[in-house]
């Protein structure tokens, strides 16, 4: 009993410090727009690693200029914590990845802000899904 606690507690942990981490790496990024959209705002914007160059960090905005998603990665796959946004600047979908794969708690939310929808995965699977 103790370990399993201890074992969703690390869990727990680690979710909540991956977004933080990713967040840090922030200062040692290289930004580069690689599209914008005709109005002359930035469309899609990807940060590479100023070490290794790897990219690290995706942004698409929507022609008004507010995020339409963003997400990190490492070692070119999908990693840690992605935000999709409404056009009104409302969160969408917030999920983590590791590997490439959703891992984690996927939540869903309607134009409003109210959650409708919350799943969970591992490795790329779904566990389960629970709707509001």
């Amino acid at each position: 009993m103790k370990i399993t606690l201890l074992v969703h507690t690390l869990k727990i942990l680690l979710f909540l410090v991956l977004p933080f981490q990713a967040l840090a790496q922030d200062s040692a990024l290289n930004r580069q727009v690689m599209r914008s959209h005709p109005n002359g705002k930035d469309h899609v914007v990807l940060y590479f690693d100023a070490k290794t160059n790897e990219l690290a960090k995706e942004e698409v905005f929507y022609s008004s200029g507010k995020l339409e998603w963003s997400g990190y990665y490492k070692k070119n796959l999908e990693s840690g914590l992605w935000k999709f946004f409404y056009s009104n600047g409302n969160l969408k979908i917030q999920e983590t990845y590791l590997n490439g794969k959703e891992h984690g708690v996927s939540t869903e939310y309607d134009e409003q802000g109210k959650k409708i929808k919350e799943s969970y995965w591992k490795n790329g699977k779904l566990i389960k899904e629970l709707t509001f």
